[in-house]
């Protein structure tokens, strides 16, 4: 069992692993988009949690439409709340990150869910997410597999 401690130490390892290595296209610089990971996939697993971080930098609101991947047949924004002390999953409608802020999608909170994936996913493969904005312009970032094992124990 890890201590707390060295669960920190880990978790500060992903953060700055993730930002060195991930990549980024926001055009014009008024999105940015890093971080993004999900972890690998257990045998027969059809649906995953994806994490990412946006940063807008411009001084409007920035609306999210739509995700989509060649491996999901399906990608919505999700969040999760505490409802009756039971935690409760729902779809998200539309994503907004308001001006000269940022939108964490991490574990535990809002987050996107591809379902019907077409592949399993293994430690280090990495794949293409798509992001379509509602002022019609497209963004695209990268998404890397981490090792089911850094989910047992840095996010539990």
């Amino acid at each position: 069992m890890l201590t707390l401690e060295k669960k920190v130490k880990h978790l500060l390892f992903l953060f700055f692993f993730i930002l060195l290595f991930s990549s980024v296209k926001a055009e014009k610089k008024q999105l940015a988009i890093h971080g993004g990971y999900t972890f690998e996939t257990r045998e027969g697993q059809k649906n995953i949690a994806v994490y990412l971080s946006f940063f807008n930098v411009s001084s409007e609101k920035i609306k999210i439409k739509e995700f989509s991947s060649e491996i999901a047949e399906k990608i919505e924004p999700h969040e999760m709340k505490l409802v009756n002390d039971i935690v409760k999953m729902k779809a998200v409608d539309e994503l907004t990150i308001e001006p000269k802020s940022e939108l964490f999608l991490q574990p535990g909170g809002t987050h996107l869910m591809l379902f019907n994936i077409k592949k399993p996913l293994r430690d280090n493969d990495s794949f293409e997410l798509t992001i379509e904005l509602k002022n019609k312009k497209t963004l695209k970032t990268e998404i890397m597999v981490l090792n089911k094992d850094l989910r047992n124990n840095l996010l539990n």
